[in-house]
């Protein structure tokens, strides 16, 4: 499955590390720490244990810079497999946020990075479709992602030969928040043109051309996303939702009646407090946001609902880049002095925001299920076997998932 590439053979200290390494998955061990100075060749030595255990691999940094690096190291010695970048698709962002000793309210402003879109977007497909998968990402990956089984449902299959409705192929690809082109064709767009319909994939940087003879599919065309050129054709392909955080709103009254309850309940709290202002504050906040979703379908600020379109319970945890892993996984934390107390420090901070939020109207209580993983959530994720939680004394079965590089 995974078959490293490398003109280079291990040399120095790195067969003696690679030999005590493999030992130690062997044995039943489920952590273990590699030390290296700068330039011994840590990260060819954790290719060469990622040959040897054959599992799906997570490998976190701590900024992306780093995590860039890294990608790009594994792609040379994995050319055959699955490498991904999976880091924060934002150039710029600022959360929203209340400063309540300037009375000051700061609104969520962010710039998306549409081409670090595609590779999130494209490391959720790997992991869904192969098992051959490497993906190095930032720390951003304790931040939610749509669920795994709804980004999975709504992906589209095409095969050459099959018939399908033009309006049909519309309403999906609409569902799955491709839009219709309005100048050129972007990522996450489509084009009908008489008997033909272009795709810009939301994963790779093609565009499918789908040729049809009344409703039958008779060629699919593969073409450089920049250029148009032609690349080859497909006998099918598998087109993945143009949106990480493709929700489910089959049940959107009962979703929007819910937020409305809730907001009732914290309008009356505010005012048994006598925090009129309070009170006010997030009656019209959540009366404007129904309205926008029943509308549009969305509205600024639509992820402190999560918990509602998710259907997930009070403090229960978010989905995120780990559920799309089998529960059998290689993790490896790189530079972990650094990117444990990343990992540790981030929810903190995040809570920490979002409770001025809700204290003072800004955003309802259940906005604080918008959150990343907390660092005993992510334990637990990493002890699972046959979903169930282990302690951290008891031994765990080989391979189950490891923490690697210091």
């Amino acid at each position: 499955m995974f078959d490293l590439q490398s003109s280079f053979k291990p040399a120095g200290d790195q067969p003696k590390a690679i030999k005590e390494i493999k030992e130690s998955f062997d044995e039943g061990k489920s952590k273990i720490t590699l030390l290296g100075a700068t330039g011994t060749g840590k990260t060819f030595t954790i290719a060469n244990i990622i040959q040897h255990v054959q599992k799906p691999t997570l490998i976190i940094s701590h900024n992306k810079t780093l995590a860039a690096q890294l990608a790009t190291e594994f792609k040379y010695f994995f050319p055959n497999n699955a490498v991904h970048y999976f880091v924060s698709y934002f150039d710029y962002y600022q959360p929203e946020s209340y400063l309540p000793a300037q009375g000051l309210y700061i609104e969520k402003e962010a710039t998306i990075n549409q081409e670090i879109e595609m590779y999130r977007l494209g490391t959720m497909a790997s992991l869904l479709s192969r098992p051959d998968v490497i993906v190095v990402a930032s720390v951003s990956s304790l931040y939610g992602l749509g669920q795994k089984r709804f980004f999975q449902e709504n992906c589209l299959q095409l095969e050459v030969g099959q018939e399908y409705q033009f309006e049909s192929l519309k309403r999906q690809l609409l569902r799955m928040q491709y839009k219709p082109i309005a100048s050129k064709i972007e990522h996450g767009m489509f084009e009908i043109k008489g008997d033909i319909i272009d795709i810009f994939s939301s994963t790779e940087k093609y565009v499918y051309r789908l040729h049809f003879n009344e409703e039958k599919l008779e060629l699919i065309e593969l073409k450089d996303a920049t250029s148009f050129e032609y690349k080859g054709k497909l006998n099918k392909i598998t087109v993945w939702p143009a949106t990480q955080f493709l929700q489910d709103i089959t049940d959107i009254d009962t979703i929007l009646e819910q937020m409305n309850a809730e907001k009732e309940i914290r309008v009356k709290e505010f005012t048994e407090q006598k925090m009129f202002i309070e009170a006010e504050r997030i009656k019209k906040r959540v009366e404007y946001d129904i309205r926008m979703i029943k509308e549009t379908g969305f509205v600024n600020g639509i992820e402190n609902y999560s918990a509602y379109f998710d259907h997930r319970m009070p403090g229960e945890a978010p989905s995120t880049i780990f559920e799309y892993f089998p529960d059998d996984f290689l993790m490896i934390i790189d530079e972990s002095h650094m990117t444990i107390p990343q990992l540790k420090a981030m929810p903190t901070a995040d809570k920490a925001r979002k409770d001025n939020l809700i204290k003072y109207g800004f955003r309802l209580p259940s906005a604080s299920d918008h959150r990343p993983l907390n660092f005993e959530e992510l334990q637990y994720i990493l002890n699972r076997q046959n979903g169930k939680r282990e302690t951290e004394n008891v031994n765990r079965s080989p391979l189950s998932v490891k923490h690697l590089l210091k």
